[in-house]
């Protein structure tokens, strides 16, 4: 029996889902120790290129998106944010008020009056 071309690649589909889903965190480690060697191999310059490429993508994804996406990136980076300071040393505390003091007092009037 036969199978149509239009079979073959419903059948050859389906198969390539079902080993990507029975091997998902095999191939999730290949993908990682491949990016690994990936840029271990590469010069400063394409490190530098790529990253400005990632910049690209997320700053034209997040142009994108519609308010009500906005609105919940920016509620989970608040969430992970209240969970990262709520475990920091008194040290960190202490380096951070230090730095905002710093930061605060090395801006200008207009650029204060912008964000009050």
């Amino acid at each position: 029996m036969k199978l149509s071309p239009e079979e073959r690649k419903e059948k050859r589909k389906e198969s390539n889902r079902q080993y990507q889903l029975k091997n998902k965190e095999i191939l999730k480690e290949k993908r990682k120790e491949s990016l690994k060697r990936k840029l271990q191999n590469m010069t400063d310059e394409q490190k530098e290129k790529r990253r400005e490429k990632l910049n690209e993508y997320q700053h034209r994804y997040i142009q994108n998106m519609t308010e009500e996406h906005k609105e919940e990136r920016r509620e989970k980076v608040r969430e992970n944010n209240k969970r990262r300071y709520q475990y920091r040393t008194e040290e960190q505390k202490e380096e951070r008020k230090g730095y905002l003091k710093r930061y605060h007092q090395n801006r200008t009037e207009k650029q204060n009056d912008v964000i009050t």
